[in-house]
Protein backbone atom coordinates (compact mmCIF):
# COMPACT_ATOMS: atom_id res chain seq x y z
CA UNK A 1 0.00 0.00 0.00
CA UNK A 2 2.80 2.42 0.89
CA UNK A 3 4.53 1.65 -2.41
CA UNK A 4 1.33 2.35 -4.30
CA UNK A 5 0.90 5.73 -2.59
CA UNK A 6 4.57 6.51 -3.24
CA UNK A 7 4.17 5.82 -6.97
CA UNK A 8 0.96 7.87 -7.09
CA UNK A 9 2.86 10.85 -5.69
CA UNK A 10 5.86 10.31 -7.97
CA UNK A 11 3.63 10.22 -11.07
CA UNK A 12 2.43 13.71 -10.12
CA UNK A 13 5.77 15.32 -9.23
CA UNK A 14 8.25 13.27 -11.29
CA UNK A 15 6.52 10.95 -13.79
CA UNK A 16 9.70 9.98 -15.65
CA UNK A 17 11.28 8.67 -12.45
CA UNK A 18 8.05 6.88 -11.56
CA UNK A 19 7.79 5.09 -14.91
CA UNK A 20 11.51 4.22 -14.81
CA UNK A 21 10.97 2.66 -11.39
CA UNK A 22 7.99 0.70 -12.69
CA UNK A 23 10.09 -0.61 -15.61
CA UNK A 24 12.96 -1.67 -13.36
CA UNK A 25 10.89 -3.34 -10.62
CA UNK A 26 8.31 -4.97 -12.94
CA UNK A 27 5.88 -5.29 -10.02
CA UNK A 28 2.18 -5.49 -10.83
CA UNK A 29 0.59 -5.58 -7.36
CA UNK A 30 0.92 -1.80 -6.95
CA UNK A 31 -1.21 -1.24 -10.05
CA UNK A 32 -3.85 -3.68 -8.77
CA UNK A 33 -4.17 -1.73 -5.52
CA UNK A 34 -4.19 1.58 -7.41
CA UNK A 35 -6.96 0.42 -9.76
CA UNK A 36 -9.04 -0.62 -6.76
CA UNK A 37 -8.68 2.91 -5.34
CA UNK A 38 -9.51 4.34 -8.77
CA UNK A 39 -12.63 2.17 -9.04
CA UNK A 40 -13.91 3.15 -5.59
CA UNK A 41 -13.47 6.86 -6.34
CA UNK A 42 -15.06 6.49 -9.79
CA UNK A 43 -18.09 4.69 -8.37
CA UNK A 44 -18.56 7.27 -5.62
CA UNK A 45 -18.18 10.18 -8.05
CA UNK A 46 -20.63 8.57 -10.48
CA UNK A 47 -23.15 7.97 -7.72
CA UNK A 48 -23.15 11.57 -6.47
CA UNK A 49 -23.13 12.95 -10.03
CA UNK A 50 -26.20 10.80 -10.66
CA UNK A 51 -27.94 12.34 -7.65
CA UNK A 52 -27.30 15.82 -9.04
CA UNK A 53 -28.56 14.75 -12.46
CA UNK A 54 -31.76 13.46 -10.83
CA UNK A 55 -32.43 16.87 -9.29
CA UNK A 56 -31.83 18.53 -12.66
CA UNK A 57 -34.21 16.14 -14.40
CA UNK A 58 -36.88 16.64 -11.75
CA UNK A 59 -36.83 20.41 -12.38
CA UNK A 60 -35.18 20.87 -15.80
CA UNK A 61 -34.18 24.36 -16.98
CA UNK A 62 -37.03 26.26 -18.68
CA UNK A 63 -39.42 23.55 -17.54
CA UNK A 64 -42.38 25.84 -18.15
CA UNK A 65 -41.46 26.11 -21.84
CA UNK A 66 -41.23 22.36 -22.42
CA UNK A 67 -43.99 20.57 -24.36
CA UNK A 68 -46.37 18.75 -21.96
CA UNK A 69 -45.52 15.37 -23.47
CA UNK A 70 -41.89 15.71 -22.32
CA UNK A 71 -42.75 15.86 -18.61
CA UNK A 72 -43.38 12.09 -18.27
CA UNK A 73 -40.12 11.47 -20.13
CA UNK A 74 -38.09 13.44 -17.58
CA UNK A 75 -39.84 11.65 -14.69
CA UNK A 76 -39.27 8.20 -16.17
CA UNK A 77 -35.65 8.99 -17.01
CA UNK A 78 -35.12 10.26 -13.46
CA UNK A 79 -36.42 6.98 -12.02
CA UNK A 80 -34.24 4.96 -14.38
CA UNK A 81 -31.13 6.97 -13.52
CA UNK A 82 -31.81 6.64 -9.80
CA UNK A 83 -32.19 2.87 -10.09
CA UNK A 84 -29.02 2.62 -12.20
CA UNK A 85 -26.70 4.63 -9.93
CA UNK A 86 -27.98 2.86 -6.80
CA UNK A 87 -27.85 -0.71 -8.11
CA UNK A 88 -25.30 -3.29 -7.02
CA UNK A 89 -24.33 -3.94 -10.65
CA UNK A 90 -23.33 -0.27 -11.00
CA UNK A 91 -20.92 -0.58 -8.07
CA UNK A 92 -19.54 -3.97 -9.12
CA UNK A 93 -19.05 -2.88 -12.73
CA UNK A 94 -17.46 0.37 -11.56
CA UNK A 95 -14.86 -1.58 -9.58
CA UNK A 96 -14.13 -4.10 -12.33
CA UNK A 97 -14.06 -1.81 -15.38
CA UNK A 98 -10.74 -0.04 -14.54
CA UNK A 99 -8.95 -3.40 -14.60
CA UNK A 100 -10.57 -4.43 -17.89
CA UNK A 101 -9.99 -1.02 -19.47
CA UNK A 102 -6.28 -0.89 -18.58
CA UNK A 103 -5.75 -4.52 -19.60
CA UNK A 104 -7.31 -4.04 -23.04
CA UNK A 105 -5.60 -0.69 -23.62
CA UNK A 106 -2.18 -1.97 -22.56
CA UNK A 107 -2.63 -5.09 -24.72
CA UNK A 108 -3.38 -3.03 -27.84
CA UNK A 109 -0.49 -0.64 -27.27
CA UNK A 110 1.94 -3.40 -26.38
CA UNK A 111 1.06 -5.21 -29.60
CA UNK A 112 1.65 -2.04 -31.59
CA UNK A 113 4.88 -1.29 -29.70
CA UNK A 114 6.16 -4.82 -30.39
CA UNK A 115 5.59 -4.26 -34.11
CA UNK A 116 7.49 -0.95 -34.06
CA UNK A 117 10.18 -1.45 -31.41
CA UNK A 118 10.55 -5.26 -31.47
CA UNK A 119 10.19 -5.21 -27.67
CA UNK A 120 7.49 -6.92 -25.57
CA UNK A 121 6.79 -5.37 -22.19
CA UNK A 122 3.05 -5.72 -21.66
CA UNK A 123 3.19 -6.35 -17.91
CA UNK A 124 5.19 -3.19 -17.26
CA UNK A 125 2.97 -1.19 -19.63
CA UNK A 126 -0.11 -2.39 -17.73
CA UNK A 127 1.29 -0.95 -14.49
CA UNK A 128 2.52 2.23 -16.19
CA UNK A 129 -0.85 2.81 -17.90
CA UNK A 130 -2.67 2.26 -14.62
CA UNK A 131 -0.69 5.02 -12.90
CA UNK A 132 -0.87 7.24 -16.01
CA UNK A 133 -4.58 7.65 -15.23
CA UNK A 134 -3.64 9.61 -12.10
CA UNK A 135 -4.87 12.96 -13.54
CA UNK A 136 -8.32 11.45 -14.13
CA UNK A 137 -8.33 10.08 -10.58
CA UNK A 138 -7.56 13.59 -9.28
CA UNK A 139 -10.35 15.00 -11.46
CA UNK A 140 -12.80 12.42 -10.10
CA UNK A 141 -11.78 13.29 -6.53
CA UNK A 142 -12.47 16.97 -7.23
CA UNK A 143 -15.77 16.04 -8.89
CA UNK A 144 -16.67 13.89 -5.90
CA UNK A 145 -15.87 16.69 -3.46
CA UNK A 146 -17.99 19.23 -5.36
CA UNK A 147 -20.86 16.77 -5.85
CA UNK A 148 -20.92 15.46 -2.27
CA UNK A 149 -20.30 18.70 -0.40
CA UNK A 150 -21.91 21.33 -2.62
CA UNK A 151 -24.22 19.36 -4.95
CA UNK A 152 -22.44 21.00 -7.86
CA UNK A 153 -20.69 19.62 -10.94
CA UNK A 154 -17.56 21.38 -12.16
CA UNK A 155 -17.41 22.76 -15.75
CA UNK A 156 -16.47 20.36 -18.54
CA UNK A 157 -13.51 22.48 -19.67
CA UNK A 158 -11.76 21.72 -16.39
CA UNK A 159 -11.87 18.02 -17.24
CA UNK A 160 -10.09 18.83 -20.51
CA UNK A 161 -7.05 20.06 -18.53
CA UNK A 162 -6.77 16.71 -16.75
CA UNK A 163 -7.33 14.78 -20.00
CA UNK A 164 -4.41 16.61 -21.66
CA UNK A 165 -2.25 15.95 -18.60
CA UNK A 166 -3.23 12.29 -18.81
CA UNK A 167 -2.28 12.09 -22.49
CA UNK A 168 1.19 13.42 -21.64
CA UNK A 169 1.58 10.76 -18.95
CA UNK A 170 0.48 7.97 -21.30
CA UNK A 171 3.08 9.07 -23.85
CA UNK A 172 5.75 9.18 -21.14
CA UNK A 173 4.66 5.72 -19.96
CA UNK A 174 5.15 4.32 -23.47
CA UNK A 175 8.48 6.10 -23.89
CA UNK A 176 9.96 4.90 -20.60
CA UNK A 177 8.52 1.38 -20.82
CA UNK A 178 10.10 0.67 -24.21
CA UNK A 179 13.02 3.10 -23.80
CA UNK A 180 12.32 4.90 -27.07
CA UNK A 181 12.37 8.55 -28.13
CA UNK A 182 9.45 10.91 -27.60
CA UNK A 183 8.56 11.08 -31.30
CA UNK A 184 8.12 7.32 -31.58
CA UNK A 185 6.13 7.23 -28.33
CA UNK A 186 3.80 9.95 -29.62
CA UNK A 187 3.34 8.03 -32.87
CA UNK A 188 2.52 4.81 -31.00
CA UNK A 189 0.02 6.58 -28.74
CA UNK A 190 -1.93 8.37 -31.48
CA UNK A 191 -1.94 5.60 -34.11
CA UNK A 192 -4.91 3.63 -32.63
CA UNK A 193 -6.77 6.89 -31.98
CA UNK A 194 -6.35 8.07 -35.59
CA UNK A 195 -7.44 4.65 -36.91
CA UNK A 196 -10.51 4.71 -34.65
CA UNK A 197 -11.46 8.23 -35.79
CA UNK A 198 -11.16 7.19 -39.45
CA UNK A 199 -13.38 4.14 -38.85
CA UNK A 200 -16.00 6.23 -37.04
CA UNK A 201 -16.04 8.89 -39.79
CA UNK A 202 -16.45 6.22 -42.49
CA UNK A 203 -19.26 4.61 -40.49
CA UNK A 204 -21.08 7.93 -39.99
CA UNK A 205 -20.75 8.81 -43.68
CA UNK A 206 -22.19 5.42 -44.60
CA UNK A 207 -25.28 6.23 -42.49
CA UNK A 208 -25.95 9.60 -44.15
CA UNK A 209 -28.06 8.22 -47.07
CA UNK A 210 -30.13 6.14 -44.64
CA UNK A 211 -30.75 9.13 -42.33
CA UNK A 212 -31.67 11.39 -45.26
CA UNK A 213 -34.20 8.85 -46.53
CA UNK A 214 -35.62 8.47 -43.03
CA UNK A 215 -36.04 12.24 -42.65
CA UNK A 216 -37.93 12.40 -45.94
CA UNK A 217 -40.56 10.04 -44.53
CA UNK A 218 -41.34 12.28 -41.55
CA UNK A 219 -44.51 14.39 -41.82
CA UNK A 220 -44.14 18.15 -42.07
CA UNK A 221 -43.93 19.85 -38.66
CA UNK A 222 -43.09 16.63 -36.79
CA UNK A 223 -40.64 18.47 -34.50
CA UNK A 224 -42.97 21.39 -33.78
CA UNK A 225 -44.29 21.39 -30.16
Amino acid sequence: MNKTLELMWKVIVNPVEAFDEIREEKSIYTSLIYLLIYGIVAVAAGHFAGLIAQKTLTTPPNASNLPPNLTPFFKNFDSTLKALTSSSSFFILGLVMPYINVFLTASIYDLLAQFITKKANGRVLFTAFAFASMPILIYKLILLAFAALMSYTIPAWIELIFVIWGIVLYILAIRETYEIDSGTAIGIYFTPIVILIIIVVIYILSLVPFIMNLLKTLPHGAFTP
